[in-house]
């Protein structure tokens, strides 16, 4: 029997009530940990936006408002999903679904029962150790080690922000989107496409040492702009690209929530020697997000917080803008 058929009989089950991916979909499950540089990724997204079918489960957006007059002056249009690391496991449930072991050692926050096995109907049913409990997506990034021993993050932050200039046409994710952001295949510090920082420095690989009591903490952003259509993608980043001048793309024409996950790591001493993800370098680091957040909770944030021009805190406030 090949090893995906575990996969394909779950999701033949789950498509039929939550549109998941069908079978034809993973037939490379290996393709995220493997995807292409950014240039090329451009690419694909735009065969992939004009294909005349697609082998994902798709949604249609809401029609993007448009506005006569610009947006007025927000310095903070996002929300803070603050989500306490919840277990480790070799999992991945976008890349590897429904084969568990497979992956290398995951570090999960948000739901409390991610697993090979998740879906966005399973989330629905576990708790979340997010701020905001009606968040019950799925976090998750490489385990950092120190030294062989497990490093726990602090928290997981992903703020959820306009990553285009007129915040008032951002739409949350639809329901079962799913996305992959970075790629454990970078060769180098210089490839790296988020930021190091402790002690007020800013670093693109583990810096030498930190101040004593200081953390360290790694942040990389996603793309924004959804080609209206697939909820994931071949590599899982391709239905996604990044906006130009803060505007979205012809063929990538509807902003959603730009991501940017923040994780900051407590390390005895300052000391970053012997630290090592379990997909490799510092440069390797990525995240993984499935969304599952509780009925109309996410639409409501992002409409109070994102199209309102709102810094929200983890329980979805902003205390200088009510």
């Amino acid at each position: 029997m090949s090893p995906l058929s575990p996969w394909r009989r779950a999701a033949t089950i789950v498509l039929a009530a939550v549109l998941l991916p069908s079978s034809a979909a993973m037939a490379n499950p290996h393709a995220a940990h493997r995807a292409a540089p950014a240039a090329a990724s451009t690419a694909a997204s735009t065969a992939a936006s004009t294909a005349v079918a697609s082998p994902f489960p798709t949604a249609k957006p809401l029609p993007v408002p448009t506005f006569t007059t610009p947006p007025p002056f927000a310095q903070y249009r996002e929300i803070h999903a603050n989500c306490k690391p919840t277990h480790h496991l070799a999992d991945d449930p976008i890349v590897y679904p429904g084969l568990a072991g497979a992956s290398h050692f995951h570090t999960f926050a948000g739901n409390t029962t991610t697993n090979a096995k998740s879906t966005r109907a399973s989330l629905l049913l576990g708790k979340s150790s997010c701020e905001d409990v009606k968040d019950k997506s799925a976090y998750w990034i490489p385990t950092l080690y120190q030294n062989g021993t497990i490093v726990n993050p602090q928290i997981v932050t992903t703020y959820y922000k306009s990553g285009v200039k007129d915040y008032r046409t951002v739409q949350p994710f639809p329901a079962g989107f799913r996305l992959i952001v970075g790629d454990m295949r970078t060769t180098s510090a210089a490839a790296f496409q988020g930021t190091w920082t402790c002690g007020g420095g800013t670093f693109n690989d583990f810096p030498k040492s930190c101040p004593s009591g200081s953390s360290l903490i790694v942040r990389l952003k996603a793309p924004s702009c959804w080609n209206g259509r697939d909820l994931d993608s071949a590599d899982h980043k391709s239905h996604m690209a990044y906006p130009v001048k803060s505007v979205c793309p012809a063929a990538f024409p509807v902003p959603l929530p730009m991501l940017e996950i923040k994780v900051p790591y407590k390390l005895p001493g300052g000391r970053t020697d012997g630290l090592r993800y379990s997909s490799g370098g510092s440069f390797t680091f990525h995240y993984d997000f499935m969304e599952a957040w509780e009925g109309n909770r996410q639409a409501e944030l992002v409409k109070h917080c994102i199209n309102g021009g709102r810094q929200c805190n983890g329980y979805g406030i902003d205390k200088g803008k009510p």
